[in-house]
């Protein structure tokens, strides 16, 4: 599988080097959070590595998604609280086909309200996973580990 190398010059790259300003929530030797400059909804944050090269949170080595996920939670309370929100959605896309738009590895923590429709779960399967389908699946996973 051929990767696409990382673009030192997404928007992400140029928050991080001070070219582009951002509505910083907090940073971290490791990170930094930020309001969306698009939010889906009020309080719309994201978290990102401050380490360069990783386009997805797959390029991430253990030590850096370690030191960026341990922010995680604390960026969600403050998303939800500060927002009143009922719960909050954590995303993270990896790559266009998934819906990565910006290509440095990053978090969505959204805020949500019970009803309103922003966005909902894909669906469950009508039936569950066979024992031979599993077997197959993770034989092919284990492959990739």
């Amino acid at each position: 599988m051929m990767t696409t190398a990382y673009d030192s010059s997404n928007i992400f790259a140029k928050i991080l080097a001070g070219d582009i300003p951002c509505h910083k929530i907090f940073e971290t030797e490791h990170c930094l959070a930020f309001l969306d400059a698009f939010p889906s909804s009020r309080g719309h944050a994201l978290l990102i590595p401050k380490a360069h090269g990783f386009r997805t949170v797959m390029d991430m080595d253990a030590d850096t998604a370690a030191n960026v996920l341990r922010e995680l939670p604390r960026l969600a309370r403050a998303v939800k609280g500060a927002s009143g929100a009922d719960g909050v959605n954590i995303l993270q896309n990896n790559e266009k086909a998934a819906g990565q738009e910006v290509f440095h590895a990053h978090f969505h923590v959204i805020p949500r309200f019970d009803g309103d429709g922003l966005m909902k779960a894909p669906s469950s399967a009508k039936a569950m996973i066979t024992k031979e389908e599993a077997d197959g699946v993770l034989a092919q996973m284990k492959e990739h580990l």
